[in-house]
């Protein structure tokens, strides 16, 4: 539980450098080393000659899920043993790694068996703070970090985590197992984290843990509220990924009805109000036909 023994994660896609860059001198000082999985987007050189950095170039985009695996097997293999994973546009706090082992600590302490330890994300556009998932009780409730601050909780256990900030050690993945490269993008964190529950480990919501990151593109704004959005092409990958989950017997029964409903209303605002409407229509058609018939893989 050191720097010497925790190396980052990081998969990318056409990434901005300058964010890049930003993310990387952040992590120089919280892990040893830091592995760059890029995702066959042309990286421009000057990352890869740092000694803190190992960059990877693969020749297509192979997905989110075969990235951070690349990336994981990378740092086992030269003998790191706790892992934090990252997207390209994530920012942590200066102490965001230090908090992630203080909570695992005690939460091990407490005597659970912890899968994963995750940040609280704050929205870079509106500085919203993430919140967590819970299902222990047979019904979808949310951890909403600032109610369990304010009573004193530093953390709590929850279903799921974002995957980019995420402190995972070796031994939770020798149980639970790697990220499924089948589901690609959109799910792979949430499948991770059920698969991991089915397995008696559980994902760590640390509230002190903070760190920056960039949810969706511009949000819908409807009826008062704002609707986090994607492309059509991430419209299908998360529509397709959801309906295979919602066929998996460890996915718990109150996600699955919770989940359904609200990607459903979502669908047909998404139609009738995101432009270019068609095309997202079509992408959500189209990946709940291939969510139904198990296709995995890239977007074809």
């Amino acid at each position: 539980m050191s720097i010497d023994s925790t190396a980052a994660v990081i998969v990318t896609y056409a990434p901005n450098i300058l964010d890049l860059n930003r993310l990387v001198n952040s992590l120089s000082t919280q892990v040893r080393q830091i592995y760059i999985i890029d995702n066959g987007s042309l990286m421009p050189t000057g990352l890869d000659q740092l000694d803190s950095v190992d960059l990877t170039s693969l020749p297509n985009n192979m997905g989110i899920a075969y990235g951070q695996n690349i990336g994981l097997l990378k740092a086992i293999n030269d003998g790191f043993i706790d892992f934090v994973i990252f997207d390209q546009d994530s920012l942590p706090s200066e102490t965001m790694i230090s908090d992630l082992f203080s909570a695992r600590i005690q939460a091990l302490k407490a005597g659970i068996k912890v899968a994963a330890v995750g940040p609280v994300h704050i929205d870079q556009d509106n500085l919203s703070e993430s919140t967590f998932i819970d299902t222990s009780q047979k019904v979808l409730k949310k951890i909403i970090p600032r109610i369990f601050l304010d009573m004193g909780a530093h953390f709590a256990k929850c279903d799921f985590l974002i995957s980019s900030g995420c402190l995972i050690s070796k031994d939770s993945l020798d149980i639970i197992g790697y990220m499924e490269d089948g589901l690609f993008i959109d799910c792979v964190d949430i499948e991770w984290g059920f698969r991991a529950l089915d397995r008696g480990l559980h994902c760590i919501a640390a509230f002190d843990a903070k760190m920056y990151h960039k949810i969706g593109e511009i949000p819908l704004k409807l009826l008062g509220r704002e609707l986090t959005t994607h492309s059509p092409v991430r419209h299908y990958y998360f529509y397709r990924n959801v309906y295979q989950l919602l066929k998996r017997p460890y996915v718990p029964y109150c996600w699955k009805r919770h989940t359904l409903i609200k990607s459903t209303i979502q669908a047909f605002v998404f139609s009738l109000f995101l432009s270019p409407r068609l095309d997202h229509f079509k992408s959500i058609l189209k990946g709940i036909c291939h969510g139904l018939t198990n296709k995995n893989g890239k977007y074809e």
